[in-house]
């Protein structure tokens, strides 16, 4: 004890405070137990926990596996344990699951982390790690192994430093995450309020002579800004340590692997390795690449390769600010098929740096067109070499577009000298790693001690690697999703020959694009029941297709069909509302269908803003469309669809058709054909059995409007019968220009048994000149009223036109003779031939429907605000309650903000909430109601402290009931005229009414500071009938306009200075108008 002061000596059984406490966070000492303070832990009031050393260094075995269970609370494993496993759990909502190893058995031989056969959902995370640099490398190697995870919208998060000689596996699993679904919040300063959507997490993730392997799995991430791996704080591989990437299939929107201002480094002898991979990845946003890093550096002798894999991307597969190789190392592009622009793009022109006898080897090749561009296809951007490097290049055998590449620069950009050999020539610096390799034999390397593998990398190949399994039968269904929301959807697994979702309610528009499903031999399966859309694109890619849209709903957005759908094809939209205020509802663009195919519109109601259904450019070979039982209208009452089907470039052949029947129409022209349409090989167009009103208000209005060139041969028909038509002709084809031309035997034109419920219009509208008919092509016409009496057709039609009254009886007319056997005249009826239906004996048969009651709209009650952006385009969510913005600014014509009022939950409270916001450059407020005020359980709107710079708040027409609305403090200046769509004229105005009625509702504009920088304009316009009921009311005071033409102006004009119209069952006194204090 020499040379400390004092000492007291206790025997062994004796015992003191001094010696059996921590004397700081000790409060008593009693019978030789320490009572603690706050913040003392264990028997000694220690200011830590002290892991308990095991016998036999740890290990707490498989028996202490949780299994079987569901979380729904977050938790922390360590605490001292060797082990934390983890076998059949779900972890179930927005939890956090975190594994600290930094808590776990220090005297350990190993620390364990096991999952098998988990499931991740609801936005659940599993954490793993929690070391510094420092920390990991006195620890226990650790063993991670994750086998057979699933993963729904979670999150698995590996963060900080591995021990030395630790192993991370992930394999054979499928994780998917969502940006709108995922939890994941970014911990990178100024990130937070960024959403990627990630399926894994690497945060400062530091590989020390570790394996880190994903194989054998599926990694799938949805949504714009989705990144399915998130990189934060960089990535580093160091002292021998592998990262690969191994027969893993990884589909992303925007980004596979992201990262948020972090750089990846390989160094000390290690390998990163993608291999045998897929990756997809099709975002043609311009400088967004699919792997995403600050600065790429590989040195120490190390090895960065990309092996054996396809690309499908947009801009680029590797973005970095720089690539920096050095210290002989390797760069390994080989037996890879580059669908992009660009494989590495590289951001500073001298950024690409290969120092030290590095090398680059660019070997078997194939680089093709992306998603991004039809004419780029290089392996860099634009770069030249520091001076101080002088980099050593081999290209062997590569193909670009198809054609062998002979001169690297000329044909892929890179910007050094290429040492390029014949395809089966081998050099050791060119297929093998050098440093590692002793010799080469033919072109296989042999390794020197210290390398492995068929290159002779500098770091051990891990165990465990190979192909994806063959997929079982049953792996091939297609399973349905139930319920729930959704804002994007990814392609399927390969394998697997369809998506089916039921009850589901998609917050975003949706793009499927079949060339992407992985399912050769099947036939593709779609199937949409009883869900909610906001828009929905399909594209053919030639294959077999079977969709089906049943029973939903469509708000927002279009439906369309665009490419080829092969043989035998079935697209059935059934049952379904489809609502738009886009210029059409469905549209069928560069659409064609394959030999025995059908397309089903059925029962549907369509409601579009220009044309209910749009054809442009549709081949029909051999297949057929039959619209049958639909509601065509347009989306507001007071202005009608210019034409409910619209029909512009088509070619129908062998026995392709199209068959519009038993619709009922309101439009301006029922059936628009437009441009050049060819029937011929007996194909056959029916207007058949519609009810269609058009609008003596409008030119020309016609059941069937004809402004091109119809040709029928061949055999073709063309058939309009049946059919009920008020305010309209049955035909229009008023100009000489446009011709109908009939070439062939067998070929007709039928127009018999229509009716026009008044004579407001006339039968047809047809120059005698449209008409060429060639016999023995037949002209039939007969039996059509008009009011009631038989029409006369003098100087209508053509004289070599059939004509017949009624009670006669004309086989072309009553049968369609090519599947007729027989027509008994004296019941004008027809005996049809085998595989010919109905009474006339048409070529297909139309399915019976019963139409369930449209889904149970789950409503969006988020009550969260969109803050501090700028917007230049948007899509709303009209099924929800609160719609909040806090200064955001409304930039441009496609940042309108429309509120359809009539199609949100009414029969919940409505919030819409508008603060410090600015609308500038024809961007607009907009709040629609509809036809009649629609019951409500009220609806607040407030606009305050409001910028308009060459802008307009606008209503139309009539408003819920219940409306409270104020807009208030308001400064607005205008420089131009802007156009809405429905008014009679570009309008110069700070508050536009159009055909507005307010019941039991108010409207208060209040402290409005208005400038117009132009002559004329209104402060405030009315456009058509203003209606105020059961007690409303209009304020408008404190208000100031400069350089307005009028305060408030009606259009059309009135004799009086206001137009009202106020129903007369309520009292005129209580529904109030009232400018005051306003300053002119």
């Amino acid at each position: 004890m020499a040379g400390l002061p004092s000492v007291s000596v206790l025997p062994c059984d004796g015992c003191a405070a001094a010696l059996a406490c921590f004397d700081a966070l000790t409060a008593s000492f009693t019978d030789c137990v320490c009572s603690c303070l706050a913040g003392g832990v264990g028997e000694a009031c220690l200011p830590f926990d002290v892991p308990v050393a095991r016998a036999g260094g740890g290990g707490d075995g498989a028996q202490d596996c949780v299994s079987g269970v569901t979380l729904t609370e977050s938790v922390t494993v360590g605490g001292g344990r060797a082990t934390a496993c983890f076998d059949s759990v779900v972890f179930s909502g927005p939890i956090t699951v975190a594994v600290n190893l930094r808590s776990m058995d220090l005297f350990a031989d190993a620390l364990n982390v096991t999952l098998r056969h988990c499931v991740l959902a609801g936005g659940a995370q599993l954490r793993i790690g929690g070391l510094s640099e420092s920390t990991a490398r006195p620890m226990p190697h650790a063993l991670v192994n994750m086998t057979n995870v699933t993963s729904l919208e979670g999150t698995i998060v590996l963060h900080g430093a591995m021990p030395l000689h630790s192993s991370v596996l992930l394999a054979n699993s499928t994780l998917r995450a969502t940006v709108g679904g995922s939890q994941y919040v970014p911990t990178t300063p100024g990130r937070a309020g960024f959403r990627y959507g990630p399926a894994l997490v690497l945060d400062g993730v530091r590989l020390l002579s570790t394996r880190f392997v994903m194989t054998r799995s599926t990694l799938v991430c949805g949504g714009e800004s989705c990144a399915a791996i998130l990189v934060e704080r960089s990535l580093c591989a160091n002292l021998s340590s592998v990262f690969y990437m191994d027969n893993c299939v990884v589909m992303s929107r925007a980004h596979v692997m992201y990262a948020l201002t972090s750089d990846l480094r390989v160094g000390g002898g290690s390998v990163f390795s993608i291999q045998n991979s897929s990756w997809t990845a099709p975002s043609i946003g311009v400088y967004e690449g699919a792997c995403v890093f600050g600065d790429f550096a590989v040195d120490g002798g190390s090895v960065l390769q990309i092996v054996s894999s396809t690309f499908r991307l947009g801009f680029a597969m590797l973005m970095a600010n720089a690539l920096t190789v050095a210290d002989g190392s390797w760069l390994v592009h080989r037996n890879n098929e580059f669908r992009t622009a660009y494989v590495l793009y590289v951001e500073s022109e001298n950024g690409v740096a290969f120092r030290d006898q590095s090398v680059w080897s660019i070997l078997d090749n194939s680089f093709k067109y992306g998603s991004y561009s039809s004419t780029i296809v290089l392996m860099t951007s634009k770069w030249s070499p520091p001076s101080d490097t002088r980099p050593t290049i081999y290209g062997v055998c590569n193909e670009a577009r198809g054609s062998p590449v002979t001169n690297y620069g000329e044909e892929l950009n890179i910007g050094a000298p290429v040492t390029a050999l014949d395809c089966g020539v081998c050099t050791v610096d060119a297929v093998c790693f050098a440093a590692r390799t002793s010799s080469i034999s033919g072109c296989e390397c042999v390794c020197a001690a210290g390398g492995y593998g068929d290159t002779c990398l500098p770091a051990a190949v891990p165990d465990g690697l190979g192909p994806l399994p063959l997929p079982d039968a049953k792996d091939t269904e297609v399973r349905c999703v139930h319920g729930g929301s959704i804002n994007s959807v990814d392609d399927p697994d390969p394998g697997v020959r369809g998506l089916c979702f039921v009850n589901v309610t998609f917050t975003a528009a949706i793009v499927l694009d079949l060339s992407h499903f992985d399912a050769p031999e099947q036939i593709l399966n779609i199937t949409l029941l009883q869900c909610v859309l906001m828009g929905l694109s399909i594209k053919g890619s030639g294959a077999r297709v079977h969709v089906n849209v049943a029973f939903s709903m469509l708000d927002f957005g279009d439906l369309e069909f665009r490419g080829d759908f092969g043989a035998s094809s079935q697209i059935l939209v059934v049952g379904s509302t489809i609502v738009t205020t886009s210029g059409h509802a469905i549209q069928f663009q560069s659409f064609s269908l394959g030999a025995n195919s059908t397309l089903l519109l059925l029962d549907n109601l369509i409601e579009g803003n220009s044309c209910g259904i749009r054809l442009f450019f549709v081949v029909v070979d051999g297949g057929g469309v039959i619209m049958k039982g639909n509601t065509l209208r347009g989306v507001e009452e007071e202005f009608p669809l210019e034409s409910a089907v619209f029909l512009e470039s088509a070619i129908l052949k062998n026995d392709g058709y199209i068959d519009v029947e038993n619709n009922t129409m309101i439009a301006v022209s029922g059936i628009y054909f437009y441009g050049d349409i060819i029937v011929s090989s007996a194909g056959l167009l029916r207007v058949a059995d519609c009810t269609f009103v058009g609008g003596t208000e409008t030119f020309d209005p016609a059941l069937v409007h004809l402004d091109g060139l119809v040709t029928l041969q061949g055999g073709a028909q063309w058939r309009v019968e049946g059919n009920n038509v008020s305010a309209a002709s049955v035909v229009g084809m008023p100009k000489s220009l446009y011709k109908m031309r009939l070439l062939g035997s067998g070929t007709a034109v039928v127009l018999a048994h229509n009716r026009q419920v008044d004579d407001s219009c006339s039968f047809a509208k047809m120059a005698l000149s449209n008409m060429i008919v060639v016999s023995p092509a037949r002209f039939v016409v007969g039996c059509n009223l008009q009011g009631g009496e038989e029409v006369s057709y003098d100087g209508v039609f053509p004289e070599d036109v059939v004509l017949f009254r009624c009670g006669t009886c004309n086989d072309d007319a009553a049968c369609y003779m090519p599947g007729t056997e027989l027509v008994d005249r004296s019941s004008c009826s027809c005996s049809c031939k085998d595989g010919w239906h109905g009474v006339s004996c048409l070529p297909f048969e139309v399915p019976d429907t019963v139409v369930p009651p449209l889904p149970e709209r789950a409503v969006d009650d988020d009550t969260s605000c969109v803050v501090n952006q700028t917007l230049t385009s948007l899509m709303l969510n009209m099924w929800k309650t609160h719609h909040c913005y806090v200064g955001v600014t409304f930039s441009g014509v496609g940042a309108v903000l429309a509120f359809f009022l009539n199609r949100m939950p009414l029969h919940l409270p409505i919030n819409i909430t508008l603060t410090g916001c600015t609308f500038r450059d024809g961007a607009a407020l907009q709040f629609v109601g509809g036809a009649e005020a629609a019951e409500s359980a009220g609806v607040l709107i407030r606009v305050s402290q409001t910028v308009m710079r060459s802008s307009v708040v606008a209503f139309a027409l009539t408003l819920p009931q219940h409306c409270d609305i104020a807009v208030t403090e308001v400064d607005v200046a205008q420089t131009f005229e802007f156009d809405l769509p429905g008014t009679v004229s570009k309008t110069l105005s700070v508050l536009l009414l159009r055909n507005v009625m307010l019941s039991a509702s108010s409207l208060l504009v209040s402290n409005v500071n208005a400038h117009a920088l132009r002559c004329g304009g209104f402060g405030f316009y009315s456009i058509g009938t203003l209606t105020l009921v059961r007690g409303s009311s209009l304020y408008a005071r404190y208000c100031s306009f400069d350089g307005y033409e009028h305060l408030f102006y009606v259009y059309p004009r009135c004799p009086q200075l206001l137009c009202f119209c106020v129903a007369q069952q309520y009292d005129v006194l209580r529904d109030k108008l009232l400018v005051s204090e306003a300053n002119l």
